[in-house]
């Protein structure tokens, strides 16, 4: 026990590198060589995180809180590396290549395309955002996850590149979002796709972007994605009009997620813009079918819903799935069982809608 607990204390100092392989027996460990490191696990809402969990939200939370502007290359890796440790094993699900696709500002951006053995041609595309809080995250530190969705949900995944905050204010990652998209509308036949069924996918602050980019997207038939599929994703920028904003502490808290939101989108003006705060657009009717997973102990949990809510009372095809016992940035965590199941309901759902 005393050689597990020297190894987690190792994983969540930032000053030691350790490789993917590494972080990820780390992270395997046995449940019960986490309870050192996790602390009190309280129950809030009638719920609770594994001694897993708890402790990867913990060490998060620390790490968020550090977060510095622009984050420090140390900063930057080591979300990467616990993303990356956390989907080692699925590395392997697809087969992958490097790309450009359009940005925002009529630039080439990177990106990365997913495709799992024996895919037919004229397969389904998931364009992928990814989380981070609009000032970390990577194509690289999605690699496992994303080459896991393409597998599956037996379609390919193009996972976007697009600029954090600290590279350039909003609305830049909300246009290289719909540039990339709109791209890859455009290449379907090169990217051996079917051009209606593309599908825009993200987590947390790519949740965000996707479900900004879908709804302005769908008003164009030419664009208009198949599916928005939105794991715990942050739709309005007015936080204390939910009770969840308040229930929950890690890895996310009301002061990071405030904070965060004010660093990609600083004006007042800016938060209340439908691009950003996408619950601010008087007319949701023409979001495309949405899929929509929030974690059960997450502050962004009743916003998601909400965003739902609306949905559904606008005429909009419409699923919310609630996680129990699972904080936010649960998805692609599949060293934990309960993660792991919930990462690959959200598959399958993506796989039945698209």
């Amino acid at each position: 026990m005393r050689s597990h607990f020297q190894a987690l204390s190792r994983l969540f100092c930032m000053k030691h590198r350790l490789g993917d392989r590494a972080v990820h027996a780390v992270l395997s460990l046995p449940d019960a060589a986490f309870v050192p490191l996790a602390g009190r696990r309280p129950k809030l809402d009638g719920q609770r995180l594994s001694p897993r969990l708890q402790c990867l939200a913990n060490g998060a939370k620390r790490a968020l809180e550090a977060t510095a502007v622009p984050p420090t290359a140390m900063q930057l890796k080591l979300f990467e590396r616990l993303q990356r440790g956390a989907a080692l094993a699925q590395m392997g699900d697809a087969s992958r290549r490097d790309l450009t696709v359009r940005g925002g500002e009529g630039d080439n951006r990177r990106a990365r395309l997913y495709e799992p053995e024996r895919l037919p041609e004229g397969s389904g595309l998931a364009v992928f955002v990814h989380g981070g809080g609009w000032q970390v995250g990577s194509i690289e530190a999605y690699d496992g996850l994303c080459a896991f969705l393409a597998k599956a949900a037996q379609i390919k995944v193009l996972s976007l590149d697009y600029r954090l905050a600290w590279e350039a204010r909003f609305p830049a990652g909300f246009d290289d979002v719909v540039a990339g998209f709109t791209d890859a509308v455009d290449r379907a036949d090169e990217l051996g796709v079917a051009r209606d069924r593309i599908a825009l996918v993200g987590d947390s602050a790519g949740a965000n972007l996707a479900a900004a980019a879908a709804l302005h997207l769908a008003a164009d038939r030419r664009y208009r994605p198949k599916l928005a599929a939105l794991a715990y994703p942050a739709v309005d920028g007015d936080l204390d009009r939910y009770e969840s904003t308040f229930l929950f502490r890690s890895p996310l808290s009301r002061e990071i997620v405030h904070r965060d939101m004010r660093r990609y989108a600083p004006a007042d003006a800016d938060r209340r813009d439908p691009r950003f705060s996408v619950m601010a657009a008087p007319d949701l009717s023409k979001m495309p079918a949405t899929y929509i997973a929030t974690a059960g102990m997450d502050v962004l949990r009743d916003q998601g819903e909400a965003f739902g809510e609306r949905l559904h009372e606008s005429g909009v095809e419409v699923a919310v799935r609630r996680f129990t016992n699972l904080p936010h940035g649960f998805i692609g965590i599949f060293v934990d069982p309960r993660a792991r199941a919930a990462t690959e309901e959200i598959a399958e759902a993506i796989r039945e809608r698209i």
